[in-house]
């Protein structure tokens, strides 16, 4: 609704939805594989032109870089916040099992991860979004760290490892469960395995 200091626009309105494109890309992205989906295929999905969504993006590797921002808000910040609170290390892992092993279907999400997804495929990708995943996956990285540092130095945790390997460990345990699950793997499976794997921290 226009308040009466807003000033009304001049011309035709803007009728380029950004959030409405990101959200049909992200699903596709996520649901298919980023690439299997073509850039023809998301203006049909988001039913705009080609020409409007460069205008927005630049490139289809700046929609993809765009699109990975709002999914790492939506899915990988979440995650953070639960190893970077004050909680015991065993609840933070117990926290971190069942938010990695919870019903994508139950929630309306895809399988998998589409973060994953980009990380394994970081050599096919433009430099926009290429570099974005760096980034990520680098302060992925450094939150196991530091959550293992704490649990170490607070007497919660006796590993042999550096924190930094066990960092790397527990990154390729959650991309081993996201894969499962994009291949089909039964709840029961995936949970099973997750927890092997994460048994070593006990």
């Amino acid at each position: 609704m226009q308040t009466s200091h807003e000033k009304p626009t001049r011309g035709r309105p803007k009728t380029f939805d950004r959030n409405h494109v990101l959200g049909i890309a992200m699903w596709a992205y996520w649901q298919d594989g980023h690439a299997a989906v073509s850039l023809n295929s998301i203006c049909q999905r988001a039913k705009v032109a080609k020409s409007s969504l460069y205008k927005e993006f630049g490139s289809e590797d700046g929609l993809k870089q765009a699109v990975l921002v709002d999914y790492h808000k939506m899915t990988l910040a979440p995650l953070y916040e639960m190893l970077n609170g004050d909680q015991p290390f065993h609840k933070a892992l117990q926290a971190l099992s069942v938010y990695i092993l919870r019903d994508h279907e139950e929630h309306g999400i895809p399988n998998g991860c589409m973060f994953v997804d980009f990380c394994q495929s970081r050599d096919q990708l433009g430099d926009l979004v290429g570099d974005q995943v760096d980034r990520f996956r680098a302060l992925s990285l450094s939150t196991f760290e530091r959550w293992i540092e704490r649990a170490v130095a607070d007497g919660e945790l006796d590993v042999s490892v550096s924190p930094r390997t066990a960092a790397l460990y527990i990154d390729a345990q959650i991309a081993t469960i996201m894969n499962m699950q994009r291949q089909g793997a039964s709840t029961k499976e995936v949970a099973t395995v997750f927890r092997l794997a994460l048994s070593v921290f006990e």
